[in-house]
C-alpha cells in the first residue's frame, strides 16, 4: 500500500475530484463529495445516479472536501502499526476499553451532504434527485422504487414485510434485549480479533473496495463496459436501489459504529458519517450478486455449484463428483446457510468477501454485514419472485436492463 498515494490523494483530491491518487489513480473522485467512480476508465458513482447523491455540490451544503464517500479528509487513511508485541508496559492497542453504554447516532453525526436521511422519506427523492444523472436508467429505476416504498420499508415495531427480512439474531444489540451488551461485546472481540490476524493483508483490497465494489464484480466476470454495456447498467440499478434502502434503514436503526464503542480499534481510514447498521457495502455486494445471477448465462458460470467439485469433500447426503454448471440461487437457500458459510457460487463468495473486508477494517459490527445479506435477499426476492400482488415490487426499468443485460451473456450448451 503506497501511503504517499493516499497523501496525494488527501490533498490533490480536493479540487481534483477528491481523491485522485487514492488508489493509485484508481479512485479518482469516488465517494468524495461527488462520488463519482471514474477507475479505469469506467463510471460507477456511490448511488450509480451519475454523481454521488447528497454529495452537496448541488445540493446546497457547499464544499465539504473527502477522503471517501462521507469520509472527512481528516478520517483519511492513516498509516498504523499492526504490531501486536506487547511492550513499555502499555498494550499495543486500547481494545479493552470498551464503552457499555447504550449509544445512538445522532442526526448531528451525519455527514452534511446525507442529513436529508434523518427526515421523513421523500418517496419523491427531491433532495437525493439534485445531483445525479436523471437520464440514467438506473436512476428511474430507483424513482420506480421509491414510489413503492411502505412494500421496502418498515418502522421499528410496526411488523411489515421488509422488517421481516432481517433476522432477530441480527438485531439482539439493540438496547431493551436481553444481554444486548454482552452481545456488543462480543462483536466487538471478534473484530479486534480480526484486527490481529487478518487486517493488514487485506488493507489495500479493503481500501479500494470503499468506493470501487462494481470494479471486483467486473475484474471477477472478465467482462468490460463497452462490450457489455447493459450488464455495467445492471450494477448502477443495484447501486441506486441499494442506496435507497440501505440509507433508509441506517436512519431507522441509528446504530454507531464499532470505533465509538471501541476506540481501540482505530480503523486505517473513516469510518464513514453514517450510520453502522446495516451495511451499504454488504447489502451492495449481495444485491448485484443476486440481480447478475437473474442473468442465466451468469448463474451457468457464477451460480450456486450444488454437488462439490471432485477435489472438495461433499457435505452431509451429497454425493461426490462435478456439477456441469451453476444456477441461480432462491430465497430459501439464504434460509439454509448462515451469512459466512460457503455457498458455492463465486458471485455470493465475493458479496461475502466485500462484507468481510468492512468488519477486518473495524468499520462494521458482524451482525450489520448479516443483517445487510438478509435484507438484500428479502428485496431481491420482492422485485425478482415474488408472484403476490400485495407484497411484489414492480420496477419495469430494472426489468427492462435486465433483459437487455442478459442478452450479453448467451448460455453455454
Amino acid at each position: 500500500m503506497s501511503w504517499t498515494a493516499f497523501g496525494q490523494g488527501q490533498g490533490q483530491g480536493q479540487g481534483q475530484g477528491q481523491g485522485q491518487g487514492q488508489g493509485q489513480g484508481q479512485g479518482q473522485g469516488q465517494g468524495q463529495g461527488q462520488g463519482q467512480g471514474m477507475a479505469g476508465g469506467y463510471f460507477y458513482p456511490r448511488t450509480g445516479g451519475g454523481m454521488s447523491s447528497g454529495s452537496g455540490f448541488l445540493g446546497g451544503y457547499g464544499f465539504v472536501p473527502r477522503s471517501a464517500y462521507a469520509t472527512p479528509a481528516e478520517l483519511g487513511a492513516k498509516p498504523w502499526a499492526l504490531d501486536f508485541n506487547l511492550g513499555s508496559g502499555w498494550p499495543s492497542y486500547p481494545t479493552q476499553q470498551r464503552v457499555r453504554l447504550d449509544l445512538a447516532w445522532q442526526a448531528s453525526d451525519w455527514d452534511p451532504g446525507l442529513r436529508f436521511w434523518s427526515l421523513p422519506f421523500d418517496p419523491r427523492l427531491t433532495e437525493w434527485l439534485q445531483d445525479v444523472d436523471l437520464a440514467a436508467p438506473a436512476v428511474l429505476a430507483a424513482r420506480q422504487f421509491a414510489g413503492q416504498h411502505p412494500r421496502w420499508q418498515a418502522r421499528p415495531g410496526a411488523g411489515g414485510s421488509a422488517y421481516a427480512w432481517i433476522d432477530s439474531a441480527d438485531l439482539a444489540w439493540q438496547a431493551g434485549r436481553a444481554g444486548h451488551l454482552d452481545v456488543i461485546d462480543r462483536e466487538l472481540q471478534a473484530l479486534e480479533d480480526l484486527m490481529k490476524t487478518e487486517r493488514a493483508l487485506y488493507l489495500d483490497e479493503a481500501w479500494l473496495q470503499s468506493d470501487n465494489i462494481p470494479l471486483y464484480f467486473i475484474h471477477l466476470l472478465n467482462m468490460d463496459s463497452q462490450a457489455k454495456p447493459w450488464t455495467a447498467e445492471l450494477i448502477r440499478c443495484a447501486l441506486a436501489i441499494g442506496n435507497l434502502v440501505y440509507m433508509h434503514y441506517k436512519a431507522e436503526f441509528k446504530r454507531v459504529r464499532p470505533s465509538t464503542l471501541c476506540p481501540g480499534l482505530v480503523p486505517p481510514w473513516g469510518p464513514p458519517r453514517h450510520p453502522a447498521f446495516p451495511s451499504g457495502h454488504s447489502f451492495l455486494g449481495h444485491f448485484i450478486a443476486l440481480l447478475l445471477l437473474e442473468i442465466p448465462g451468469l448463474a451457468q458460470r457464477y451460480g450456486m455449484f450444488d454437488s462439490p467439485a471432485a477435489t472438495q469433500a461433499p457435505l452431509a447426503g451429497e454425493a461426490a463428483g462435478d456439477q456441469a454448471g451453476g444456477r441461480s440461487p432462491s430465497l430459501a437457500d439464504f434460509g439454509k446457510a448462515r451469512y459466512g458459510q460457503d455457498m458455492r457460487s463465486p458471485l455470493l463468495w465475493l458479496a461475502w468477501r466485500l462484507a468481510h473486508n468492512r468488519e477486518r477494517i473495524g468499520v462494521h459490527y458482524p451482525s450489520d454485514s448479516s443483517a445487510s445479506r438478509s435484507l438484500a435477499a428479502g428485496v431481491w426476492q420482492a422485485l425478482c419472485h415474488d408472484a403476490d400482488p400485495a407484497t411484489q415490487i414492480q420496477v419495469p426499468e430494472l426489468q427492462r436492463v435486465l433483459g437487455h443485460a442478459s442478452a450479453e451473456w448467451p448460455q453455454a450448451k
